[in-house]
């Protein structure tokens, strides 16, 4: 799997959400986040308490459009979530406030894609 295939990143936060402190905070907090992953393979998920859910089964507090390879270096902590927003890799659509949560989800989030992202392809 490559950075390029969203499935990577679906499965990675399905694994961030196996972590009890990083769920509960999305449940106390009622968070939810769509993801619109742009380009060769454009793909919608999102992420709620309840899990990881293809499309939009219902509207979340905040949407992300990015492109695979920025969402790779935003996770990875190679590209600020600022950064991103003003060379227009990333729009993000929804209430400020929540958009300032994201400092509280990403590092979760990008610890299981890097776990993923980056771990030894098997032989």
């Amino acid at each position: 799997m490559t950075v390029q295939d969203p499935q990577l990143f679906i499965e990675a936060f399905r694994a961030a959400l196996a972590d009890a402190e990083f769920a509960a905070l999305i449940k106390e907090r009622d968070f939810s986040l769509q993801f619109i992953v742009t380009g060769d393979a454009d793909t919608a998920f999102l992420l709620d308490a309840d899990g990881v859910h293809d499309g939009a089964p219902h509207p979340a507090q905040l949407r992300l459009e990015v492109r695979p390879d920025a969402l790779h270096l935003i996770l990875l902590g190679r590209l600020g979530v600022t950064q991103a927003i003003v060379a227009r890799r990333l729009v993000v659509k929804g209430p400020v406030t929540r958009v300032r949560q994201l400092a509280d989800y990403l590092p979760p989030l990008g610890r299981a894609y890097a776990a993923l992202a980056l771990a030894p392809a098997s032989a």
